[in-house]
C-alpha cells in the first residue's frame, strides 16, 4: 500500500492521521480510494518516514498526476507530520517544475458538525478560512487548487451516513482525477 516507487500518472495520496488504525472516519474513507487502479496511497505517520527524502518525493511528486492530502483537523489545522512534510519536502518541490498544474485537493474531517464552522459557531471560522493556507500554497506552487471534500462530525446515530457520503464523493473526485489524466494522456501530442 505504500510504494514509495508510484507509478507514473498516479494521484498521490497523503494521510496524516495520527492514529489510523483506531480511527473511524479517515480509515474508511481511505480505504474507498487505496484500491483504485491509478491511485498511490502514503501514510505520513508509516514508521519509515521518520526522515523525508526530499529527493525521492521529488519524483514521487514530478511522476503524479494531482496530490491529495487527507487529515483530520487537528486545533484547526493539519496534524503534525502534514506540517513537516509541507515544510520538508513541499517548500523543496514547490521551487521546481514537478508539481506545476497539477491538482491539489484536500480531503479532511472535522470532529464538529458543519454548524460549528461559521461566523458565530463554536469554531469561529469556515472551513475554506481554516483551509486557505494550504490554497495559498497551491497558488504559490502552481498547483491548481480543487474545492475540498470536507466530512463533518455528527452524532453518532448518524456517523454512518456521514461517513458513506463523504466516501462517495471521495470516491468520485478522485475517480474524476484520473479520468482527467487519463483524457490528457489520450489527447496529448507526443
Amino acid at each position: 500500500m505504500y510504494n514509495m516507487h508510484a507509478k507514473s500518472g498516479q494521484v498521490v495520496i497523503l494521510i496524516a492521521h495520527p492514529n489510523l488504525k483506531e480511527s473511524v472516519v479517515n480509515k474508511s474513507l481511505l480505504d474507498t480510494v487505496k484500491d483504485i487502479e491509478g491511485v498511490a496511497v502514503y501514510n505520513l505517520y508509516d514508521e519509515k518516514f521518520k526522515e523525508f527524502n526530499v529527493a525521492e518525493w521529488g519524483t514521487i511528486l514530478s511522476n503524479a498526476s494531482a496530490l491529495v492530502l487527507q487529515f483530520p483537523i487537528h486545533w484547526m489545522s493539519a496534524p503534525y507530520m502534514m506540517k513537516r512534510w509541507e515544510d520538508e519536502v513541499l517548500t523543496y518541490v514547490s521551487k521546481t517544475p514537478a508539481i506545476a498544474g497539477k491538482p491539489l485537493m484536500v480531503i479532511t474531517t472535522t470532529g464538529f458538525d458543519e454548524s460549528c464552522y461559521r461566523t458565530g459557531g463554536k469554531c469561529q471560522f469556515t472551513i475554506d478560512e481554516l483551509l486557505r493556507p494550504y490554497q495559498a500554497a497551491a497558488i504559490h506552487a502552481g498547483m491548481v487548487w480543487t474545492t475540498p471534500v470536507v466530512v463533518y462530525g455528527d452524532t453518532e446515530e448518524n456517523m454512518g451516513k456521514v461517513i458513506a457520503k463523504g466516501a462517495t464523493e471521495y470516491k468520485e473526485r478522485v475517480e474524476s482525477l484520473i479520468e482527467k489524466m487519463e483524457l490528457h494522456m489520450s489527447t496529448a501530442w507526443w
